[in-house]
C-alpha cells in the first residue's frame, strides 16, 4: 500500500535510506484497516498528517493505492529509515520502482484531486458516505 500525496500543486516523495524516491507507504499492522494504514504510515514517513480523498484500484493482491491531501509543514519528525522528505512537480530520476508505473498513478492521481477539489468548490462532498470513509 502506498500513498499519492499533495501539498499545493506538488507531490510528496520519501528517500528510503537504503532505496531511492518512492512514495510513502507500508504495510498493515495486525487488524488495521487500510486507510488507517495508509495515515499512520504516511504520518510515520513523512512527520504530516494525511487526509484521503480516494483510492485507485490497483492488480496487486490486497495493494491498494490511497490520493490524498499532506498537511502540516516538511520536517525532521520522520521515521529512521527515511532519509529525506521533499515535495516534486515532476518525478525525479532516481527512483526505487519504474517510472512507468509511478507517471500511470501520478496521472490518476492528479484527475482524482482535480476531481475532488471541483466538487468541495461547488458544495458537494467528494464522498457519498457520510463522516470517514472507510472502504476496505
Amino acid at each position: 500500500m502506498y500513498v499519492i500525496a499533495f501539498k499545493a500543486d506538488e507531490f510528496v516523495m520519501v528517500r528510503h535510506r537504503n532505496r531511492k524516491w518512492e512514495m510513502p507507504g507500508g504495510r498493515l499492522l495486525r487488524n488495521e484497516g487500510y486507510e488507517d494504514g495508509a495515515m499512520r504510515e504516511f504520518l510515520e514517513e513523512t512527520g504530516m498528517k494525511l487526509r484521503i480523498v480516494g483510492e485507485i484500484p490497483i492488480d496487486v493482491d490486497g495493494g491498494k493505492v490511497f490520493v490524498g491531501i499532506a498537511r502540516g509543514p516538511l520536517n525532521d519528525a520522520r521515521s529512521k529509515e527515511i532519509s529525506q522528505v521533499r515535495t516534486f512537480e515532476e518525478l525525479p530520476e532516481d527512483l526505487s520502482f519504474p517510472l512507468v508505473e509511478y507517471r500511470a498513478m501520478l496521472a490518476q492521481a492528479r484527475s482524482m484531486l482535480e476531481t475532488f477539489k471541483k466538487r468541495k468548490a461547488i458544495g458537494r462532498s467528494a464522498s457519498p458516505l457520510t463522516g470517514k470513509d472507510r472502504r476496505r
